[in-house]
């Protein structure tokens, strides 16, 4: 460690800008190191800050993670090294706070504060955890019939989460993979080169033999809204429920063919009485004027 107090040609602001640059390149070993924890969610914010706060000025408060300077402030001079662009540093609470979280802000950081009543600046050692929060899971239904019996594939989805978790089922407020009327066909999860984050699926076979069956799909927390396969307006395409149709509208048609054909009969038979009755009128009334 730098010290400004041994007898040096140095200048006294020439020493002050040493010790900094020493602390800014993390050379620094100090006797008070306070650990903690700290966690985040992708394109989330976090704050990076002492947990105890003490009374008095700071010197100088800075946060960098391994040997890479990330942002802060001193007291009496002006810190030209880069900053990370996401950072801002609030001198008035000795914070830092990160915005716009990815996978690669996860690590080990080390915050230093060195207050004017201590003789030694502290060390906080803050360990961030950058997690992704996955998607409510999509449901994709793919039905079908083969030999008059109907079944169903269905597929859930979910993307953008870590840590890596699995996709599971619940079906009558069951995960029971054996049961006769479904089973979970495979289970996959993809991670992302560019984001890191994780592709949860998973496919399952549902038989519809029994009727509808409803589920829902989780993973990490997140779960799906209810949806049901095998529902009875699925199967108007089912052939037995075509010839039941038929069965009812045929003798319906047959009717209604049977009335039109005795109205078209009926009006003729009309027509030709009504013409008889007229020549027979006409006859008559010829008849008693020859009489006369």
């Amino acid at each position: 460690m730098a010290r400004c107090d041994q007898q040096c040609f140095l200048s006294p602001r020439f020493c002050l800008q040493l010790l900094v640059l020493v602390f800014t390149m993390g050379l620094v070993v100090t006797e008070r190191v306070v650990p903690m924890s700290l966690r985040g969610e992708v394109g989330g914010n976090v704050t990076f800050k002492s947990p105890t706060v003490k009374q008095g000025k700071t010197k100088y408060m800075y946060l960098q993670k391994g040997s890479v300077y990330i942002n802060g402030y001193h007291s009496t001079w002006n810190i030209t090294q880069p900053v990370w662009q996401n950072t801002r540093v609030d001198s008035s609470t000795n914070e830092v706070h990160m915005f716009g979280l990815n996978m690669s802000h996860s690590g080990v950081y080390d915050l230093y504060i060195h207050y004017s009543n201590d003789p030694e600046p502290t060390r906080i050692i803050i360990r961030l955890n950058v997690t992704g929060k996955y998607t409510t899971p999509s449901v994709t239904p793919v039905c079908s019939d083969e030999n008059n019996f109907k079944r169903c594939i269905v597929t859930c989805a979910s993307h953008g989460g870590f840590p890596l978790s699995s996709m599971t089922w619940n079906v009558f407020g069951t995960e029971n993979t054996s049961n006769n009327n479904w089973q979970v066909l495979n289970r996959t999860e993809l991670q992302s080169k560019a984001t890191k984050l994780f592709t949860s699926s998973s496919t399952a076979y549902f038989n519809c033999s029994r009727g509808e069956l409803k589920f829902s799909c989780s993973v990490s927390g997140v779960t799906s809204d209810e949806h049901s396969v095998c529902a009875h307006q699925d199967s108007l395409n089912n052939p037995s429920l075509i010839v039941i149709i038929t069965a009812c509208l045929v003798p319906f048609l047959l009717v209604i063919l049977g009335l039109c054909w005795w109205r078209c009969k009926k009006r003729p038979i009309r027509t030709v009485v009504a013409q008889n009755v007229v020549e027979e009128l006409k006859l008559n009334g010829c008849e008693e004027q020859e009489a006369v």
